[in-house]
């Protein structure tokens, strides 16, 4: 196999790199696809998330498979076995994440037929707060970006502050009105796996500062800004 000017083990790191980058959109778009089909009780895009979910399944085995090809043939040593071990990580992070959009939309199917009673404001935030640290997961992994650390947290600050508001919400409507108990319950279990897809993305920007510094550090025990920045 001819990589041009690339020795035959960074031709197949830059091929995993690009799967794995496919298999990022995949995971995103399933999640936030998830959070419309849940908001707007659409069966439609619920089923099409479900489809999704197992297109990433396919897709980060097939990223595993390659990667355990790669370390058979061509036994990387040191920087280039740790790239690709954390890739295999950072596979099933994804693929948890693409398994939650999958819950979100069976949430949907249970649904059908019944209307939300009250404007969804806090899980289409949530939804969207997960995204966005996974962008930042997806920089650190595949662009050695490690400048965002600090956003990261920010967002998971965020995250909790909504989720908490979103908790007295719902308890505030259980006080008022009945039979809003089984809804109740799908909104505090769907702002839960979008908090579960953020958690992943921090795990995989651990990983990532692993993967580029040698060094390991916990993010998100508790909010406090440190700039990282990548080597130059």
């Amino acid at each position: 196999m001819v990589f041009g000017r690339k020795t035959p083990l960074e031709g197949y790191i830059e091929r995993i790199s690009g799967r794995l980058s496919e298999l990022f959109d995949k995971s995103i778009d399933a999640l936030q696809q998830s959070i419309v089909a849940f908001k707007d009780i659409d069966m439609d895009i619920a089923s099409e998330v479900k489809r999704q979910s197992i297109g990433i399944e396919e897709l980060s085995e097939k990223i595993e498979g390659d990667i355990f090809e790669t370390i058979a043939r061509r036994q990387p040593v040191a920087r280039d076995l740790r790239k690709l071990a954390t890739f295999l990580q950072v596979c099933h992070h994804l693929y948890r994440i693409g398994r939650y959009a999958y819950k979100v939309a069976n949430i949907a199917h249970l649904c059908e037929g019944d209307t939300h009673y009250k404007e969804l404001v806090s899980l289409p935030h949530l939804s969207d707060l997960a995204v966005q640290t996974l962008e930042i997961a997806r920089s650190a992994i595949l662009q050695g970006d490690l400048s965002q650390v600090h956003k990261l947290e920010e967002l998971e600050a965020e995250s909790d502050k909504e989720t908490e508001e979103m908790f007295l919400e719902i308890s505030e409507y259980l006080r008022k009105q009945n039979g809003i108990e089984r809804m109740s319950m799908f909104y505090i279990i769907v702002g839960r796996y979008f908090e579960r897809a953020a958690d992943h993305a921090f795990q995989i920007t651990e990983r990532a500062i692993y993967m580029i510094t040698g060094e390991k550090q916990k993010l998100g025990l508790a909010y406090k800004r440190k700039d990282y920045m990548a080597p130059h």
